[in-house]
């Protein structure tokens, strides 16, 4: 999967950054309670469901939940305690919903971060891809699915954006049309298209 025209936003370069910072370099290196230490943050495992204090730096995740979706809830509450604020029973229902957009948006990439990813060599069908992400990450299918279908929405919306600046520069002749394209863009476009295709209904 050709991954070259990615972008990373800046939440997730600074994931990257801390994590590298950390020493945590591969996907093996991603042990849940290595990254709550790291982090000074103390995760207890219960009988309950899981949630986390920001206040006190303590993530509760339930010990009898599936290893993969336990990590997968860590990385979760592990953007709660490190970015928000605020007791969520108490807080507005449309800022709690951001809140919990943005937990599941870290989620996708502090469980596995695009540094890591690169330097694996991806398979080009969609869901191959994702197999290979959720068995080196140790991931949900579903986590895993997500994570491959955001980084092609990322690079279709890259190469939509240089093909839209290109179109309506005064100074060039293209026209925002199939014919205009390069044959680099149309090959990636056809490949992404296919890897499209091929994923799961």
């Amino acid at each position: 999967m050709d991954l070259t025209l990615y972008q990373e936003t800046e939440l997730e370069q600074s994931i990257s950054s801390a994590y590298k910072k950390h020493g945590f370099l591969r996907p093996e290196d991603l042990d849940i309670d290595q990254v709550a230490d790291a982090f000074e943050i103390d995760i207890v495992y219960y009988e309950g469901n899981p949630f986390s204090c920001n206040i006190s730096y303590v993530i509760f995740l339930d010990k009898k939940m599936e290893p993969r979706q336990q990590r997968e809830v860590f990385f979760h509450e592990l953007c709660h305690v490190l970015r928000h604020a605020g007791n969520q029973k108490l807080m507005p229902r449309l800022f709690l919903e951001q809140q919990e957009i943005e937990a599941d948006r870290f989620a996708l990439y502090a469980a596995a971060p695009f540094f890591m990813i690169r330097e694996l060599e991806l398979p080009d069908h969609q869901k191959e891809a994702a197999d290979m992400l959720a068995e080196e990450f140790k991931l949900p299918a579903a986590l895993a699915r997500s994570r491959i279908e955001q980084m092609q929405g990322r690079i279709l919306q890259h190469v939509w954006q240089n093909e839209t600046a290109k179109a309506l520069n005064p100074s060039s002749n293209s026209v925002l049309s199939k014919s205009s394209w390069t044959e680099e863009t149309q090959k990636l476009l056809d490949k992404l298209y296919h890897q499209l295709e091929g994923r799961e209904s």
